[in-house]
């Protein structure tokens, strides 16, 4: 009887053994799913998120049919004023563009003029100065380099300044 009893105590020390490493293991692949899970829901909501983002940003920018936008050109909400949409919008449009100083100055060099602007003056430097004017309105276009890579873009629209005789 003896070794009956003690065949039974191994048994279930053995049981216990294996039980304790089976039972972390399952916990850890119930936590792995849970995580995947949450995660890929996650991905999911992100990419809904920025898709959402790049509707808002799209439909804010079909407000100025008057000057160029470049892919890649972000909306800084925070710090422009805006007054009015389409052609006849006066205000502070600040964006930042992907691309880099030197190629932001030749872009708005070559493309304001198909948008109708007629050049004034311009100086390229650290922050260059672009000034145009159609019609009744003029634009200055400063552009200076970010802080890693781009470049910060402040496009202030007004009414063109009327001289008297």
């Amino acid at each position: 009887m003896k070794a009956v009893i003690s065949n039974q105590f191994s048994f279930c020390r053995a049981t216990r053994r294996w039980t304790l490493p089976s039972l972390l293991l399952a916990i850890l692949v119930a936590l792995t799913g849970c995580t995947a899970g949450k995660s890929l829901l996650m991905g999911n909501q992100t990419s809904a998120s920025s898709s959402n983002e790049a509707a808002k940003r799209a439909s804010a920018f079909q407000l100025f049919t008057d000057i160029p936008i470049p892919p890649g050109t972000s909306f800084d909400t925070e710090n422009s004023l805006i007054l009015g949409s389409g052609e006849g919008w006066t205000g502070r449009l600040i964006v930042k563009l992907s691309k880099g100083p030197p190629d932001a100055f030749a872009m708005y060099t070559t493309e304001m003029p198909e948008f109708g602007w007629k050049p004034i003056a311009s100086v390229q430097s650290e922050t260059s100065v672009l000034t145009f004017t159609r019609g009744n309105r003029a634009a200055t276009i400063e552009i200076e380099a970010r802080s890693i890579t781009g470049s910060l873009v402040r496009i202030t629209m007004t009414p063109k300044p009327t001289t008297t005789p």
